[in-house]
């Protein structure tokens, strides 16, 4: 079940929002990409963290697959939360955009085509065939 944490996309997706994080408290933002391409990352980085839990927690297989409504959900929820509640709630810290949400779908479609698969299993090979 670690595999699904070793998926390549999320390992670089999380190393990228780990860069942009640093940047940002070191006081060296990288504007427009910190602004928009966390935004795309978000998606499926919450997405294979959700898919990792159901594998664990939930008792579901390796090659157990989130479907559809899930990120769906996962896609309306962030867009809901950063896009309309904080906004609302803290509109000095947080900014609805429009470009967020299509973001937050575009990373949703990339998650859900290209990260969500199952872990398949290789047989080990024995020296002694």
């Amino acid at each position: 079940m670690m595999k699904t944490l070793l998926n390549p996309w999320f390992l670089v997706f999380c190393v990228l929002w780990m860069v942009f994080y640093a940047a940002k408290i070191s006081h060296h933002p990288i504007l427009f990409l910190h602004g928009h391409f966390t935004d795309l990352l978000a998606v499926p980085v919450v997405s294979n963290l959700g898919l990792w839990f159901q594998r664990i927690f939930a008792g579901k297989r390796s090659i157990y697959v989130l479907k559809p409504g899930h990120v769906i959900f996962i896609v309306v929820y962030i867009s809901l939360v950063f896009e309309g509640f904080l906004p609302k709630y803290d509109p000095q810290k947080y900014t609805g955009d429009w470009l967020d949400i299509l973001l937050y779908v575009l990373g949703g479609l990339f998650f859900f085509f290209v990260m969500n698969k199952p872990v398949v299993k290789t047989a080990s090979r024995s020296s002694f065939n």
